[in-house]
Order: structure tokens, then sequence, then C-alpha cells
């Protein structure tokens, strides 16, 4: 192949869009973060079923579907909802208020869902938002190692690891 026929494409990180957002970064809103009252669970569950699920396998059989829409249906649980300028939801979490002896934590049970730079920050800001509101003390998460470049930048500590094995 001569030269002047070769194209070469670059990939470096300047020409990429960003895997992860920086807290600070400039944007504008595109989402509408909402907190779901219990009484529209049944009409939302269909919508954001496929993306709880995906989170819900995370949890390696320590939560079924049925149990965590039984969660939130009793009030233990919070959905939270991320909607972009066409109503589409792009964003699903779940919240716990976890009463320790000591202290009151906003615990983030699940998250996900698409373009989660466009709606992960808000989210957070409501979460802790609720969490003020509600008496927290502070915001606790487990989750898969990659949610650590969002929530290391949002002033998170590492805490402790969770190891499990099967018995």
């Amino acid at each position: 192949m001569k030269s002047e026929e070769m194209t070469i494409l670059d990939f470096s990180k300047e020409e990429r869009p960003e895997r992860v957002s920086k807290i600070n970064a400039p944007r504008k809103a595109t989402h509408v973060v909402a907190l779901v009252p219990v009484e529209y669970l049944n009409h939302t569950w269909p919508d954001i079923r496929d993306e709880i699920e995906k989170a819900i396998v995370r949890s390696n059989g320590r939560w079924s579907m049925e149990a965590l829409y039984a969660s939130i249906l009793n009030g233990h649980q919070q959905l939270w909802l991320a909607f972009d300028e066409d109503k589409n939801i792009d964003g699903v979490g779940t919240t716990e208020i976890a009463d320790y002896p000591a202290k009151t934590m906003m615990a983030i049970q699940f998250l996900g869902g698409k373009n989660f730079n466009h709606w992960v920050w808000d989210m957070l800001e409501k979460f802790k938002d609720f969490g003020r509101e509600n008496g927290c003390q502070g915001i606790e998460a487990t989750g898969r190692p990659g949610f650590w470049k969002w929530l290391g930048q949002d002033d998170f500590e590492k805490s402790y690891v969770v190891y499990e094995r099967n018995l």
C-alpha cells in the first residue's frame, strides 16, 4: 500500500468523548431527576424493569425483582428516575434510609441506566438533598468498581471492600 493511500485514525483522548464526566465540567441540564411516588410504582415498573434487573443480577442472589418491588412498595426503599428532554427514562436508582445505632445514612442500593454522564451528578445531588431532609448524616453505597470513577470525584471515600464466596 502506498503511503498516500494509507489512512491513519487518531484515537487520542482529545478525539474520544469522555467515558466519565468530571464533576465540575460544564454541562447543560438535560435530565430531570424525580422521586417516584409509591402509587406510581406499578405503572412505572415495566419501563424500568430491564435496568433494575441488570443491577439485581450483580447482587449475586441477595435481591430478586419481587423483593425489590416489595421494598419500594412498602416504603423501605425509594425509586428515583432520570428523564431526558423527551421524557424517556435514562437513569434509575434506589435509595434506603439506613438507621444504625449511632448514625443514619442514605444508602444507594441500585443505580444504572444509559447516558450516565448526562444525569448521574444531578441524581447524586438529589440523593444528598433527600438524605439531609431525612436526617441522614452521610451517604453510603456498595457497587461495582467502575462507579468509583464518579463517586471518587464527589468526596466519597473508600471505606472497605466486600469479598464474598458461595458455600
